[in-house]
């Protein structure tokens, strides 16, 4: 695990195909974790979440690990409002 000695985590990119398509894998995991915790990320004034029309990666970050690879984005939702999702 990183901590602030031993950060492996690379440099913050803008998003490519393979990033986007590791975000796309996690989306309903993703949204299914905004409408349990939506008071704590400030998006309740958004309707159904499971109908967000607006998910895209802006930007990421990965971290390597001795057994595969830490995502890190930025996902834009529309209406200003940005997400972090690991």
């Amino acid at each position: 695990m990183s901590d602030v000695n031993n950060n492996a985590m690379g440099p913050v990119r803008p998003a490519d195909e393979k990033a986007k398509q590791v975000f796309r894998e996690v989306k309903k995991e993703v949204v299914a974790k905004l409408n349990k915790e939506d008071n704590i990320h400030g998006l309740h004034l958004m309707d159904d979440l499971e109908l967000i029309d607006w998910y895209k990666l802006v930007e990421y970050a990965t971290e390597e690990l001795a057994y595969g690879t830490n995502y890190f984005g930025k996902i834009n939702l529309g209406d200003d409002k940005c997400i972090h999702v690991r």
